[in-house]
C-alpha cells in the first residue's frame, strides 16, 4: 500500500509517497513504520517519538485526517479502522506551527500552561513531616487528568483552535488547570481558575472532539465545563459565557423547557450589543430558522414539572453539601 507523508523543510511544503509491502505493515505500530521508513527508505523524515510506552506522548500525528499516538496505534487496528484502504496519509498535528516534516512547535503550548499554574501551593495545614493526605474520593477527582501526557492530540482536533487561535488556549491547558484546581491539597483554586477565565475558558464551542481523540480517554471537553462552575461559584459570572450559562438555565426552570435563543442573545450581550446583528436575525427570520414570536415563551416541554423537580432537588443536595 502507498504512505503519502505531508512535508516541510522550512520554507516549502511538499509530500512523499512510500510504497510498503504487507510484511512491512504487519504486527507493527504506526510508530514503527514511522522509523522503517525512516531508516530504510528516506533517512530525512522527521518526527518525535521517545518512549514507546504511550506516556511521552511525543509521537502524535495525524492519519487521514484524524490524530493518533503512533507508538499506541496498531497498523491492523488503523487499517481496519479506514476499510483496509490503498493509501494512508501522515501529517503532523493539526493547530500547531510545523517546524519539519511531522515535528512541531510546542513553545506556545507550554507558554500557555505556565499561565494557568498547573503546579499547587498546599495549604498551610500541610508541611513536609505530615505531608499532604487525601482521601480515595479526593484522588479519584483528579486521577484522570493526571493521565495527561501533553500529547496534543485534542488540541489538533479541536473546532474552536481550527476557526481562530487567538483568543483560546489548548485543551489540555484547561485539562491542568482543572487538575490542579480541583485538587483538595490546593490552597487556593482560583490561583488555576481565574487565568482560565481570562484566558477564555467559555469560549470552548462545545465540539468535544477533545474527548473523542484523546488517546488516554480524558475529557478536556468536561473539565472546560468543571472550570465553569467553579469559576461561577465563586462570583466569576461576569461576561457573555456566564450569561448564556444563566440565560440557559432560566429557560429550562423558569421558561417551558426549551432555549429561548432569541431572549438568549439579548441576555447574553445586551440590547445595543444586538442592535448591531438585526441583519443576521432578519436573515434566520426569512429562513424560517427563528421565530419572533419565540420571545414570550411557548408551550411547556413533556415532563416539564419533573425537570424542575430535579433542578430544585440537585439545588438543596448542593446547599446541603451533599454534591461537590
Amino acid at each position: 500500500m502507498k504512505i503519502i507523508i505531508d512535508r516541510f523543510n522550512g520554507t516549502k511544503k511538499y509530500e512523499s509517497t512510500f510504497e510498503l509491502s504487507k510484511d512491512e505493515l504487519v504486527g507493527k505500530t504506526l510508530l514503527t513504520v514511522l522509523l522503517h521508513i525512516k531508516q530504510t527508505k528516506d533517512i530525512t523524515l522527521n518526527f518525535t517519538a521517545s518512549c514507546r510506552s504511550a506516556i511521552c506522548g511525543a509521537c502524535a500525528v495525524r492519519v487521514n485526517g484524524h490524530s493518533y499516538l503512533a507508538c499506541d496505534t496498531k497498523m491492523e487496528e488503523l487499517l481496519k479502522e479506514y476499510e483496509n484502504p490503498e493509501i494512508l496519509r501522515i501529517s503532523p498535528l493539526g493547530n500547531f506551527k510545523v517546524i519539519s516534516d511531522l515535528v512541531v512547535d510546542w513553545e506556545p503550548s507550554i507558554e500557555n500552561l505556565r499561565k494557568i499554574k498547573p503546579s499547587i501551593t498546599a495549604k498551610s495545614e500541610f508541611s513536609k513531616e505530615k505531608g499532604c493526605k487525601q482521601t480515595q474520593a479526593e484522588f479519584d477527582r483528579i486521577s484522570k487528568q493526571w493521565d495527561c501526557i501533553l500529547c496534543g492530540c485534542c488540541a489538533s482536533e479541536c473546532s474552536k483552535l481550527e476557526a481562530d487561535q487567538s483568543d483560546y488556549m489548548q485543551p489540555f491547558v484547561f485539562t491542568h488547570a482543572y487538575r490542579a484546581a480541583a485538587d483538595s491539597r490546593s490552597k487556593d483554586a482560583m490561583i488555576h481558575v481565574k487565568p482560565s477565565v481570562t484566558n477564555r475558558l467559555w469560549n470552548c464551542v462545545h465540539c468535544q472532539e477533545c474527548a473523542d481523540r484523546c488517546p488516554k480517554g480524558i475529557s478536556s471537553f468536561s473539565d472546560i465545563s468543571n472550570l465553569r462552575v467553579m469559576a461561577m461559584r465563586s462570583g466569576l459570572n461576569e461576561g457573555e459565557g456566564p450569561g448564556h450559562a444563566e440565560a440557559f438555565l432560566l429557560d429550562m426552570v423558569e421558561g417551558d423547557g426549551r432555549l429561548n435563543e432569541i431572549k438568549l442573545a439579548l441576555r447574553s450581550e445586551g440590547v445595543i450589543k444586538n442592535m448591531g446583528k438585526m441583519d443576521i436575525a432578519a436573515n434566520l427570520m426569512m429562513a424560517g430558522k427563528m421565530n419572533p414570536l419565540h420571545i414570550f415563551g411557548g408551550d411547556k416541554i413533556e415532563g416539564h414539572d419533573e425537570l424542575v423537580k430535579m433542578i430544585e432537588a440537585a439545588r438543596k443536595a448542593e446547599k446541603q453539601g451533599a454534591m461537590k
